[in-house]
């Protein structure tokens, strides 16, 4: 899914990256299940209502809504990440990571999330550890470490975006797994 959305976004001059874009869906979604697609698309192409995008990409937009809301009310918690599979090089991977991170606290903010001071402690320094993580750089120097330091890093943003959405709605998500 990756590969074929990133192609488009970039045929597209859409602007902003898959990993960021799926990061973003889930963010405004982790507030509100509700949110509506074209209110994502407004904030991220201000200029939506005077582009007309391709059949494909509306199609490819659509496709990746309902996986994000799949993902952010699944009861199972199988919450994956859109980045680069592990054939990409790690600094693609760290750089999408980041982008994820990056999307995902935009959307946070512009579903609502204006101020943290007033989320329980773990929930605002997860808020914290995905901003320091969305201002990695990407270098490296592919050593073996690198690649489980990145496994370790991944893995933490996929439950600590899980545990934020659970804080954020915890009706929505007790109602879902009864």
């Amino acid at each position: 899914m990756y590969d074929q959305l990133e192609a488009v976004l970039q045929a597209e001059a859409f602007g902003i990256s898959c990993s960021e874009l799926h990061g973003f869906l889930c963010g405004v979604l982790s507030i509100d299940v509700a949110y509506p697609l074209q209110d994502s698309i407004a904030v991220l192409a201000p200029d939506f209502e005077n582009v007309v995008f391709s059949p494909e990409l509306n199609d490819k937009l659509s496709a990746l809504y309902a996986y994000a809301k799949e993902q952010m009310t699944d009861p199972e918690l199988q919450l994956e990440l859109l980045i680069p599979d592990d054939e990409a090089h790690l600094t693609q991977r760290v750089t999408a990571l980041a982008g994820w991170c990056d999307g995902y606290l935009y959307g946070l903010a512009n579903a609502g999330l204006q101020d943290a001071s007033n989320l329980p402690d773990d929930t605002r320094e997860i808020i914290q550890d995905l901003s320091r993580i969305a201002q990695l750089d990407g270098a490296d120097t592919g050593a073996e470490e690198e690649e489980l330091s990145y496994s370790e890093v991944m893995e933490y943003v996929r439950m600590s975006v899980l545990l934020v959405a659970e804080e954020l709605q915890p009706i929505k998500m007790s109602t879902e797994i009864q």
